[in-house]
């Protein structure tokens, strides 16, 4: 698995779905890592779009933090045009975040 990939983002939306209630969370905890959520919205007469802002904070040694993005543009009559997504390592080592990621996804299974 690489960070960005797709079965990168299939375990990370799983994650992430702890925080998408029908009150959406915008901090919550999984495993160690603590997790924040933001999210900016446009809407206007030609075009919208909704940036999702997901960051995950391991405090333990090794620390890391990785940002989630998520994109969704929809065009004047609300209908989908474009959904981006990447991700990002802030800080730490990416072989601690796929470690971590693994073990989530074994636990989820």
């Amino acid at each position: 698995m690489r960070i960005g990939d797709a079965s990168f983002f299939r375990i990370v939306d799983r994650l992430l779905s702890a925080g998408t209630t029908r009150t959406p969370k915008t901090r919550w905890s999984i495993d160690g890592v603590a997790w924040d959520r933001e999210r900016h919205s446009y809407s206007g007469a030609t075009h919208g779009f909704t940036i999702e802002v997901t960051t995950g904070v391991c405090a333990g040694s090794p620390g890391w933090t990785l940002r989630v993005v998520k994109e969704y543009w929809r065009d004047g009559r609300g209908e989908s045009t474009r959904d981006l997504q990447w991700a990002h390592v802030e800080a730490g080592g990416r072989a601690e975040i796929v470690e971590w990621l693994k073990r989530q996804e074994r636990t989820l299974e």
